[in-house]
C-alpha cells in the first residue's frame, strides 16, 4: 500500500551529502509508488544537481535569514513557523516524517507532539562535527564534552574544551534548545546512525539505541563503465594522470593536509592534484598550494556540475577525502566505479565489514607525512577491486532498511 513520507531539513539549498540523501530517498521512494513530500525553511534549485533531480513536492516554509550567533531570534523565527509544520504534514496525510539535524529534529518533536505522526531521526552529522555547534556546551551535554572531543582526532583538532561567549539571551536560549533536543532524539520512533563513533556518542549524549545503516550510491552504479572523455577534454586532464578531492571547501574537509601531501608525495612529475568545489576557504586553500611549491600542479576547478561529478571519478588514480567525519558518500562512489580511495582514520570501518574486505580502500591519519606515505603506496602497487562486494552500501540497501527496522 503506498505511503505518504516528509522530510524535513532546515535548508534545502545547496549541493551536500545531506541533500543527496534526501533526493535519493524521495527518488527511490517515489519509484515504488510512495507520495514524498520534502519541507524545509530555505530553498533554492541548486538542489536538483543540474537537473539530476525534479522540482517536486517541496513545501517552502519561508525561513528568514538570520546570523547564527543570534540564537534567540533564530529559535524565534522557526518557532512561529512549526504550526504551519504541523498543520501541513496532518493536511497531506503524511504518516512517517524523517528528519536529519538536532536542531531540526527538536523542531519536528514541538511541530508533532500529539498528533500521531511518527518521526524518524537519521543522523547525518553531529554537533562535535561542526565546530559552530554550541549545543555542545549546554548544562545538558557538557558534561561529556573532554571525553567526545578526546576520542577523535578531529575533535581534538577543531573543537575548542572553552564554551564561546554568548549573551545571556542567547546562552538561555541555547540551553533551553538542547533541553528540547535531548527529549526531540529520545522521542524519535527510530534513530539511524553511518557509524560506530556515532553510535556512542547518541548513547553518551542522549541515552538512546541506534541502528546502523549505510548508502552511498545507485546500485546500478557498481556495473556502469562511464565514457570519460569529454570531460576530461574539458578540464585539460588525462586519464589516471591526477589525483582527485570534491567537497565543499572548508577546514572541516582538510584539503590543505591533501595539498600538502600531494607536494611531500614522492609523485610522478606528471601526476595533478584536481580539487573540485566552492566554498570560503579557496584562497587558503590557494596560497597552501603556493608555499608548498605545487600552484603550477594543483587545478582548482570550481563546483562540478554533475555531468562531470562521475566521469571524474571514474577516471581519477586515486580519490582522497581527509573530512573530520565518520561518514563520507564522495568516496564511496569512487570506490563503486573501482577507484582506490584514501579516507583518514575517522572514517567508521569495523572488523569484518564491507570496507575492511575490500583492497583498494585505505585509511590513514589526516597528516601530511601520513598521507604522503599512503599515496606514494597506492600508485606504486596495483589496486585490486571490489566492486562485486558493494551491494549493502547501496541507497536501495539503505532506503529499504529505514522502513524496515
Amino acid at each position: 500500500m503506498p505511503r505518504t513520507i516528509a522530510w524535513v531539513w532546515n535548508r534545502f539549498d545547496r549541493m551536500g551529502g545531506g541533500e543527496r540523501l534526501i533526493q535519493e530517498g524521495a527518488r527511490y521512494y517515489r519509484s515504488i509508488g510512495d507520495r514524498v513530500f520534502v519541507f524545509t525553511w530555505h530553498y533554492n534549485d541548486e538542489v536538483l544537481f543540474n537537473g539530476e533531480y525534479e522540482k517536486r513536492d517541496i513545501v517552502d516554509l519561508g525561513g528568514k535569514e538570520i546570523d547564527r550567533g543570534n540564537i534567540l531570534k533564530r529559535a524565534w523565527s522557526r518557532a512561529m513557523s512549526l504550526p504551519r509544520l504541523r498543520a501541513e504534514l496532518k493536511r497531506r496525510g503524511v504518516k512517517t516524517v524523517f528528519v536529519q539535524g538536532e536542531y531540526d529534529v527538536a523542531l519536528v518533536y514541538l511541530a508533532l507532539l500529539g498528533s500521531g505522526i511518527r518521526y524518524r531521526f537519521l543522523i547525518f552529522g553531529q554537533m562535535f562535527q561542526y565546530p559552530h555547534d554550541n549545543g555542545k556546551y549546554a548544562l545538558i551535554f557538557r558534561r561529556h564534552l573532554a571525553t567526545i572531543v578526546s576520542s577523535c582526532r578531529g575533535y581534538r583538532e577543531t573543537i575548542p574544551l572553552t564554551a564561546p561567549k554568548l549573551s545571556l539571551p542567547n546562552r538561555i536560549a541555547n540551553e533551553l534548545i538542547c533541553v528540547v533536543r535531548w527529549f526531540a532524539v529520545r522521542g524519535a520512533e527510530k534513530r539511524f546512525t553511518f557509524s560506530r563513533q556515532i553510535d556512542w556518542e547518541t548513547g553518551l549524549l542522549f541515552g538512546a539505541k541506534t541502528i546502523r545503516a549505510r548508502g552511498a550510491f545507485r546500485h546500478e552504479l557498481l556495473t556502469a563503465n562511464i565514457d570519460s572523455s569529454a570531460t576530461l577534454s574539458r578540464f585539460g586532464l588525462t586519464h589516471e594522470r591526477y589525483l582527485l578531492s570534491i567537497s565543499r571547501l572548508d577546514r572541516k574537509k582538510r584539503i590543505d593536509v591533501i595539498i600538502r601531501a600531494f607536494a611531500k608525495a614522492d609523485l610522478p612529475v606528471d601526476m595533478v592534484m584536481v580539487v573540485g568545489g566552492g566554498g570560503d576557504d579557496r584562497p587558503f586553500l590557494e596560497q597552501t598550494a603556493r608555499e608548498a611549491g605545487v600552484i603550477d600542479r594543483v587545478k582548482f576547478i570550481g563546483r562540478v556540475d554533475e555531468q562531470d561529478l562521475l566521469p571524474l571519478k571514474q577516471a581519477c588514480a586515486v580519490f582522497l577525502s581527509m573530512d573530520i567525519g565518520d561518514y563520507d558518500i564522495s568516496p564511496l562512489e569512487a570506490l563503486a566505479l573501482g577507484r582506490p580511495v584514501i579516507c583518514p582514520t575517522e572514517f567508521d570501518v569495523e572488523e569484518n565489514d564491507t570496507l575492511t574486505a575490500c583492497p583498494s580502500f585505505h585509511i590513514c591519519e589526516a597528516t601530511t607525512e601520513s598521507l604522503a606515505e599512503e599515496l606514494a603506496s597506492v600508485l606504486a602497487t596495483p589496486q585490486e577491486t571490489c566492486r562485486d562486494k558493494l551491494g549493502d552500501l547501496s541507497w536501495e540497501s539503505y532506503y529499504d532498511t529505514l522502513m524496515r527496522q
